[in-house]
């Protein structure tokens, strides 16, 4: 079982969201299903030998996802 959420295109990029599947590959499996209006519904799922840390790995790709979008943004000004 995962986690999911919906995302906007328009501020998670298609590349941030593969490059935060690519880092998190060992850890967490990520499917991405495409929404109307540029929405996306993200299901990260933990592997099982990461499930007594599932909040924690869930969280930090969140937030390593983040981190990859403020920096993309950052350098496009």
């Amino acid at each position: 079982m995962g986690f999911s959420r919906c995302i906007d295109n328009s501020l998670y990029s298609r590349k941030a969201l593969v490059n935060a599947r690519e880092a998190y590959v060992d850890y967490c499996s990520v499917l991405a299903t495409p929404k109307t209006d540029g929405l996306v519904d993200v299901t990260v799922t933990v592997k099982p030998e990461y499930a007594r840390e599932s909040r924690q790995v869930t969280l930090e790709f969140w937030n390593y996802l983040l981190d990859l979008v403020c920096k993309q943004k950052i350098e496009a000004v």
